[in-house]
């Protein structure tokens, strides 16, 4: 059996964030990876600028400097992790942020991933919708897209930092997309299995 972390970085109904990166970290073991975040918390200095960060309830990309930033993706980097980039350009677009728009563009992550292990059956995604039902409904949706049975958990960063390693790869892909600074990216890129780019406009049409 193998795992999906999973998490993206931008709004889907926010204008001003041009694209969204979706990703999701594939492994087949979840033996220790949440105490990669920890780990950086615990070496992070308590004076200077670094110190603030000590103080966070979470360690996340956008929250942090460039020093953190680097140490947690050179963890990453280190670790068996096969990365599934889905870059989406809304063209300016409002996307409703529902369990079917969301479900739609987790499946289209997913789908090369599954296709090149057929014995990923467990999906962890950073918590997205408050509300159950919406949770329920957007499990349905993604197993029925796929054809596949699946375990879903959706988890609060601040409870599990697990899921706080897709949330530093997606906050790094953006940096590339949004503002070309490679930096980040160049560190996990050797874990880049599939990066695809793509438009709102085409998936809706794909949908339909």
């Amino acid at each position: 059996m193998r795992y999906a972390l999973i998490d993206e970085s931008g709004r889907l109904a926010d204008p001003a964030d041009k694209t969204i990166v979706f990703v999701a970290l594939v492994t087949k073991s979840l033996l220790n990876l949440d105490k990669i975040i920890p780990q950086v918390k615990k070496k992070l200095p308590r004076k200077g600028k670094r110190g603030k960060e000590k103080t966070l309830a979470e360690i996340k990309f956008s929250k942090t400097g460039e020093k953190t930033r680097c140490q947690t993706l050179q963890i990453i980097a280190q670790k068996d992790f096969k990365l599934f980039i889905l870059v989406i350009d809304k063209e300016g677009r409002k996307i409703i942020d529902d369990s079917v728009n969301y479900a739609h563009l987790i499946a289209t992550l997913l789908k090369p991933a599954i296709k090149r292990f057929p014995d990923l059956t467990h999906i962890i995604i950073d918590r997205h919708f408050t509300y159950i039902l919406h949770r329920e409904k957007f499990n349905d949706l993604v197993q029925k897209i796929l054809n596949k049975k699946l375990f879903v958990e959706h988890l609060d960063s601040q409870q599990n930092t697990i899921v706080s390693l897709p949330d530093f790869v997606a906050g790094s892909m953006a940096e590339a997309y949004n503002k070309k600074n490679l930096k980040y990216k160049k560190i996990i890129k050797k874990l880049i299995i599939l990066e695809k780019k793509t438009t709102w406009r085409k998936l809706v049409q794909q949908k339909r």
